[in-house]
């Protein structure tokens, strides 16, 4: 089996965006659909965290895109005909998981009935067996997805423990997703699996506003990130995972069930129906809600040539608002501080305060992490007095590791 040159450029990308998938390896099914150009990028994604990508085609797919296009964007030729080195079970054994992606109606059928008729199919099911992490991205038309033949086939391939993306639909079309958010969640359930399957997860994000006309408002500098890498993270290891966000400045993923607050008083309205209703595990409140509310709200535009008096009142507490606390609460602080141990104090209040049993503390007076960064520096606060700083990290990373501590804390019986 070809195992491609000792160099190639495409290496050169190599874990330039993180190493959570140093010396993994990915199996990348490709099938045809006409979104299969996509795969393209995602290969170059699952390599710039770190993955070594090997890729399997269907003839059909390869007479849509040349195999060189994927052999230039991995380093690795392509396999488009099995032979007597047995592809299938040497890359089942040797890799880390699978991911399908584009896959079609046909391709997910024959997967879920064992008809191995063509080398992407068969090796997925040869990964099956050896019972590694297998991904699934469906891309076809919604008419097709909708179908009972559909639902019986995804939930098949649910119980051969595939995890099936949750359908992109747009202009009635299944369609590939972002690929940088399908390597994301590649990388999530490669490294974790199932480990938070039948969790339910709440998750605050984002910025919300208090108007203090129709045009102008009270907010923060909050992207959002941290939340909805939670959200993601989360989904990505098998919870059903619901979202309140206020303003964020990336896309909310089209995979958990998502509910825009655009005030703190509607955040805290909403997560306080939502809790009355559902038992969580997990509730984290990674949002950044505004305090106050403006009492005195203008109708129209003040005028910029007056001086006015703003008369600010305090906001609902989000957390203060849930109904039936959850197995876990997780609570965020961002503190202008001047030293760890006012962090640590401020911290520990905050876990008082919401009866928390985690409280994930920053600095929000370090410019180059927090709002509107992709990374974070943080010290986690127990329940118990313990603590573990963060070190600067992407945060993608810090909702790895929070969840990890709090999947450890249910397992512990909390």
């Amino acid at each position: 089996m070809e195992e491609g040159l000792r160099y190639h450029p495409s290496l050169l990308i190599s874990k330039s965006y993180n190493d959570n998938l140093k010396d993994r390896c990915i199996i990348l099914g490709v099938t045809a659909s006409i979104s299969l150009y996509r795969s393209l990028d995602t290969a170059r994604w699952l390599m710039r965290r770190g993955a070594k990508v090997i890729t399997v085609m269907t003839e059909e797919a390869a007479e849509l895109v040349d195999p060189n296009m994927f052999y230039w964007a991995t380093g690795i030729k392509p396999i488009v005909k099995l032979t007597g080195a047995t592809e299938h079970i040497v890359l089942a054994k040797e890799c880390d998981s699978m991911l399908v992606a584009p896959a079609t109606f046909n391709i997910m059928s024959k997967i879920a009935y064992g008809i191995t008729d063509n080398p992407v199919s068969l090796t997925a099911i040869s990964v099956i067996g050896f019972e590694k992490p297998m991904i699934i991205v469906p891309a076809m038309h919604e008419n097709m997805e909708k179908t009972n033949q559909y639902r019986e086939i995804e939930n098949r391939l649910k119980e051969s423990n595939a995890f099936v993306i949750e359908p992109f639909l747009v202009e009635e079309v299944a369609k590939y997703p972002d690929p940088q958010f399908v390597a994301r969640v590649t990388t999530s359930h490669t490294l974790r699996s199932y480990d938070m399957k039948g969790l339910k997860i709440l998750v605050t994000a984002g910025a919300t506003r208090s108007w203090i006309d129709d045009v102008r408002f009270i907010s923060n500098p909050s992207s959002g990130r941290m939340g909805i890498e939670l959200a993601i993270e989360a989904y990505s290891r098998g919870a059903h995972v619901d979202l309140l966000h206020g303003h964020t400045d990336i896309q909310v993923p089209h995979t958990v069930n998502s509910f825009y607050c655009e005030t703190t008083d509607k955040m805290a309205e909403k997560i306080n129906e939502l809790t009355k209703s559902t038992n969580y595990d997990i509730i984290i409140g990674a949002a950044a809600p505004v305090d106050f509310n403006v009492e005195n709200k203008s109708e129209g535009k003040l005028r910029s040539e007056n001086n006015y008096d703003i008369r600010l009142i305090s906001a609902k507490k989000v957390l203060k608002s849930i109904a039936n606390r959850p197995r876990i609460l997780i609570s965020f602080a961002a503190e202008s501080i001047k030293s760890d141990s006012e962090l640590y104090d401020n911290a520990k209040e905050k876990l008082r305060k919401y009866n928390a049993d985690i409280v994930v503390a920053n600095p929000a007076n370090i410019s180059d992490i927090g709002f509107s960064s992709l990374y974070d520096k943080v010290s986690i606060i127990f329940k118990d007095g313990s603590i573990i700083n963060v070190e600067k990290t992407l945060k993608e990373n810090l909702a790895r590791i929070i969840l990890d501590r709090a999947v450890s804390l249910i397992k512990g019986g909390v």
